[in-house]
């Protein structure tokens, strides 16, 4: 056994690796195209988080095996699916929106170029804000739970007919093919 062998084969385990996490990336953007406003608000913040996670990791390894990101064209101009944009109605503390918006433009610029270690940092950074929000809002939803209805002024509302809205918001939104959150 060569060490060009052993070498093709950590990279064979690691492309495989590349395109699980990416696989679990999509999984977690299509979770909150056209979501309705609902509960599980927080458990999809947390998937994405796990996913930014997992893409960090695999592509930590990837740089360490030498493979560059395979840039995406206009992906600064990307926007996340809508429930995760800023003016959607967004619960959870407002700072903590700030720093994930800006996570998600650090990550919109890395995939731009073919840095594989610039786009891990990235997905760690969206990793980290994703978790921080998916604690903040599980939390805001257990007090208001607890504070009954009269409280839940930042709550969910029912699926009353704006979910047209949202059809339509979603269907002109523009995202590169792996575009950021």
């Amino acid at each position: 056994m060569s060490f060009g062998d052993d070498l093709g084969r950590q990279r064979a385990r690691v492309l495989r690796a590349v395109r699980e996490a990416g696989s679990g990336w999509a999984e977690a953007m299509r979770t909150h195209k056209l979501a309705p406003p609902d509960a599980d608000f927080a458990s999809r913040l947390r998937a994405l988080a796990e996913a930014a996670e997992s893409e960090q990791t695999t592509w930590e390894h990837a740089h360490a095996a030498g493979l560059l990101w395979r840039p995406v064209p206009g992906a600064e101009d990307a926007e996340p699916p809508y429930e995760l944009r800023p003016g959607s109605g967004r619960r959870g503390p407002a700072e903590l929106w700030d720093r994930f918006d800006g996570a998600v433009a650090e990550l919109n610029h890395a995939i731009t170029g073919s840095d594989a270690a610039q786009v891990a940092d990235a997905f760690g950074a969206l990793a980290g804000e994703a978790s921080a929000l998916a604690v903040a809002v599980a939390e805001e939803d257990l007090v208001a739970r607890a504070s009954g209805p009269s409280s839940h002024r930042n709550a969910p509302l029912p699926d009353n007919g704006t979910r047209a809205d949202q059809d339509a918001a979603a269907g002109s939104q523009r995202t590169a093919s792996r575009g950021a959150a």
